[in-house]
C-alpha cells in the first residue's frame, strides 16, 4: 500500500489546483437547494474550444485521505458536450495518462455550471464558475474526492515547442518524495527548440531552504506526439519531471510526475527586460497559501515598493491554523526592504519587521514590474503565492460594483472547496449576494445552489485591509458565516484570506464581463 500522502498546501485559488482519477468516487449525494433562475449572459456557448486545467485536492486512498493532482485538456463543443481531451493524474496509486471518452456540461446565465468527464476509471463531476468564456474556476464534487483549480482557453496555434521561447517564471507546490510540503519557485529561458538555459530555482521543503540553485543538467521540454492535439508535453525543470499542457505562448500548466512526489503549478512568460531594484516601484497586493508546523496557513496583504529597495505601508493578515496575525500590530510599526538580483533575471528578496510581531522573510521572481511569484522563507513555514500591482485608481464601492466568479479553498477538519458567483452593489451595508457550491472532504458531503448574502466593507484606506463577510442560507440547513480580510488588486480582482478561528481559507473574486 502506498503511504498516505499529506495535504501539503492550500491552493492559492487565484489560479491553480489538483485532482485524482484512480479513486473516482462518482457523484456524491449532495444537498441541493433550488434557487430562482439566475440572471446573466452566459450560455453553453460560452464554453467552446479547448481548455487546459489544473487542480489539487484530497482523495480517498482506501479509507485514508491523500493528496492528489490533476492537469489536462478538454474540448467543449459549445452545446453541452465534451468531444475530446486527455488528463494526467498523480494519485496514491501512481501517475496515469487518461484520454477522455466523453462528458457533458451545462452553463447557467450567471456563469455557474456543472461538468462531467468520463475516462477508463469512471466519471468525475465538477462545479464551474466562468469569469469569462476564456477562463474560470472549478471544484470537484464527488463524494470520495474534492479539489479546486482553474481552467483557461487554449490556443492550438501555440501547440509547438517553437512557441515556448524566452523567459518563464514558475511556481510549483505540493509534496516532496519524502511526503513533506514543498514549494519550488524560479525561472528559466526556453530556446524555442526544447532546450533550457539560465535555470534558477529556490526550494522550501517543510521549512528547509535550498537557497538559489542552478537547474541540474538535463533540463528540457518537448511535445508528446501522441497527444499533441491537446497541447500535451513533458519536461524536466529544476531537477523534476513534469507533464505540461500549453495554454498559449505565455502559459503552460504543469504537474509533477516523480511519484510519490506531487507538484502542480504554472510557468508564465517573463517580460523581456533586465530587472533591477527600480523595476519594483508601486503598490502591490499578495496572496499566499501553505502550511506550518501548526497546520494550514493562509496569508494576504499589501505593500509599497519605492524603486530604491525600501518597503512601506505594509498591511498583512495571516491565519495560521486558526490563529490570526494582523500587521501592523496594535501600536506597532512596520519597516521593510527588498533586493533584486544583480544578474537581471528577476529574482529577489523581501523582508519586513513589525515592532511587535517580528520579521517576515520572502523570496520572489518577477514576471514583470507588476507581477511576481512569492515564497515565504521563515522557519518552519512552507508557503507560496503571488503578488500583483495594485490599481492607481481610487478604490470605491462604485468601482467594485459588478458580478464576480469566485473560488475558495481551505481546511476545517479537512479540505473544503467552494465555487460560485456573486453580485456586488455600491450600497452601504449588505451589498453582496449570489450562489455557491461546496464539497467537504471530511464529511463526504456536497452542497449545490446555496444562496449567499453578505457585505464587502471598505476600510479607511481601501488599498489596505477591507472586510468581507458571507453567510449561506438554504433552509433547512443552518446558516454558515465566512469572515475574510479582503485586499483589492483592482476593479477586476479581490484577494481573500479567511480570519475565522475554526478554518483556514484562501480565495479570489474575479470580475465577470
Amino acid at each position: 500500500m502506498t503511504p498516505r500522502r499529506k495535504r501539503a498546501v492550500l491552493l492559492v485559488a487565484l489560479l491553480a489546483a489538483s485532482f485524482a482519477a484512480a479513486c473516482n468516487g462518482g457523484s456524491g449525494s449532495g444537498t441541493i437547494f433550488v434557487p430562482p433562475p439566475p440572471a446573466g449572459n452566459f450560455t453553453n456557448a460560452s464554453l467552446k474550444g479547448q481548455y487546459a486545467f489544473s487542480m489539487t485536492g484530497r482523495e480517498l486512498c482506501g479509507s485514508t485521505g491523500s493528496l492528489f493532482a490533476r492537469v489536462g485538456s478538454i474540448t467543449a463543443d459549445g452545446n453541452g458536450h465534451i468531444t475530446g481531451g486527455v488528463e494526467d493524474v498523480n494519485v496514491c496509486s501512481g501517475v496515469l495518462t487518461l484520454p477522455f471518452t466523453g462528458g457533458s456540461y451545462s452553463i447557467q446565465a450567471d456563469g455557474r455550471g456543472t461538468l462531467s468527464l468520463s475516462n477508463s476509471t469512471g466519471v468525475t463531476s465538477y462545479s464551474i464558475a466562468l469569469a469569462s468564456p476564456a477562463q474560470g474556476f472549478l471544484i470537484q464534487t464527488d463524494s470520495a474526492a474534492t479539489a479546486s483549480g482553474a481552467l483557461q482557453l487554449q490556443n492550438p496555434a501555440a501547440f509547438s515547442v517553437t512557441q515556448i521561447a524566452g523567459g518563464y517564471v514558475f511556481d510549483f507546490s505540493g509534496i516532496s518524495s519524502a511526503l513533506n510540503p514543498q514549494s519550488i519557485i524560479g525561472r528559466f529561458t526556453a530556446d524555442g527548440a526544447g532546450g533550457v538555459q539560465n535555470g534558477l530555482y529556490d526550494s522550501n521543503e517543510a521549512g528547509t531552504l535550498s537557497g538559489q540553485q542552478l537547474f541540474p543538467a538535463g533540463a528540457f521540454y518537448q511535445l508528446d506526439p501522441s497527444y499533441a492535439q491537446s497541447g500535451r508535453g513533458t519536461a524536466n525543470f529544476a531537477g523534476h519531471n513534469f507533464t505540461f499542457y500549453i495554454v498559449d505562448g505565455t502559459r503552460v500548466k504543469c504537474m509533477g510526475t516523480d511519484f510519490p512526489a506531487a507538484y502542480v503549478g504554472d510557468a508564465q512568460a517573463q517580460q523581456n527586460m533586465t530587472f533591477s531594484a527600480t523595476s519594483l516601484n508601486g503598490s502591490f497586493a499578495f496572496l499566499m497559501g501553505g502550511s506550518s508546523t501548526s497546520g494550514p496557513l493562509a496569508t494576504a496583504g499589501r505593500f509599497t515598493a519605492d524603486g530604491g529597495g525600501n518597503l512601506t505601508s505594509v498591511v498583512l493578515d495571516e491565519n495560521n491554523n486558526g490563529l490570526r496575525t494582523s500587521l501592523p500590530t496594535s501600536g506597532g510599526t512596520v519597516t521593510g526592504s527588498y533586493t533584486v538580483d544583480a544578474n537581471g533575471l528577476g529574482g529577489g528578496t523581501a523582508t519586513w519587521t513589525d515592532s511587535s510581531a517580528g520579521t517576515f522573510s520572502f523570496i520572489f521572481y518577477l514576471l514583470s514590474p507588476a507581477q511576481a511569484v512569492f515564497q515565504e522563507t521563515d522557519s518552519q513555514i512552507t508557503s507560496d503565492g503571488s503578488f500583483l500591482g495594485q490599481t492607481s485608481s481610487p478604490i470605491t464601492s462604485a468601482a467594485l460594483a459588478g458580478n464576480y466568479a469566485f473560488v475558495w479553498s481551505g481546511v476545517r477538519s479537512d479540505e473544503e472547496d467552494f465555487t460560485g458567483q456573486l453580485k456586488l452593489t455600491s450600497a452601504s451595508g449588505s451589498n453582496a449576494s449570489g450562489t455557491l457550491d461546496a464539497n467537504e472532504f471530511a464529511t463526504g458531503k456536497q452542497f449545490f445552489n446555496f444562496p449567499i448574502a453578505g457585505t464587502l466593507a471598505l476600510g479607511s484606506n481601501p488599498a489596505g485591509r477591507n472586510t468581507f463577510t458571507v453567510t449561506t442560507n438554504a433552509p433547512p440547513n443552518p446558516p454558515a458565516t465566512f469572515n475574510f480580510a479582503a485586499y483589492v488588486v483592482d476593479a477586476n480582482t479581490v484577494f481573500l484570506v479567511g480570519v475565522d478561528g475554526n478554518r483556514v481559507i484562501v480565495g479570489a473574486n474575479a470580475r465577470q464581463p
